[in-house]
């Protein structure tokens, strides 16, 4: 009888020749809801997809070369890859520096689905300088940004 209204009264047993009770006992409940709360995290952990990002923006050309020294005409063409060497549609792509154009507006693009996007017709203007270098901006909205590919121009 003593033991039960120890038991009732919430007070841990320090009976020692007793059954599974007291701290031992909660220990195990504690490990078993951490074992199984650590499961659950996991499982749903799992499901998260990595992160996407655009894995490579290649160039067809590595320099444009102008031939009366100041200003010239090119043809550039660009291929966007995801983290996966997978081609990427969609993606936007924005050629800038040197005063680049094409009919008086800044070169954009949207690549088709091979990841392809053509710049033709560029008009380059190079002042002062008989070097220079195009950047080749790409964004899209599942997968950023990138802006580190740049195209030499040479005057």
């Amino acid at each position: 009888m003593r033991k039960l209204k120890r038991l009732m009264s919430g007070k841990l047993s320090r009976d020692k020749d007793g059954g599974i009770e007291g701290l031992p006992l909660q220990l195990i409940i504690i490990i078993m809801i951490a074992t199984i709360g650590a499961a659950i995290i996991m499982g749903w952990m799992s499901n998260i997809d990595s992160p996407k990002y655009i894995g490579g923006v290649q160039v067809s050309t590595s320099e444009i070369v102008l031939v009366n020294g100041e200003t010239g005409n090119g043809i550039v063409a660009v291929t966007v890859t995801d983290q996966d060497g997978n081609p990427l549609s969609d993606a936007i792509v924005i050629l800038t520096g040197l005063g680049v154009s094409i009919d008086d507006k800044t070169p954009h693009g949207k690549t088709n689905e091979f990841g392809n996007v053509t710049f033709d017709g560029l008009e380059i203007v190079m002042k002062n300088s008989t070097i220079g270098f195009l950047t080749v901006n790409v964004s899209h909205p599942t997968y950023g940004e990138h802006n580190s590919t740049k195209i030499a121009v040479i005057g």
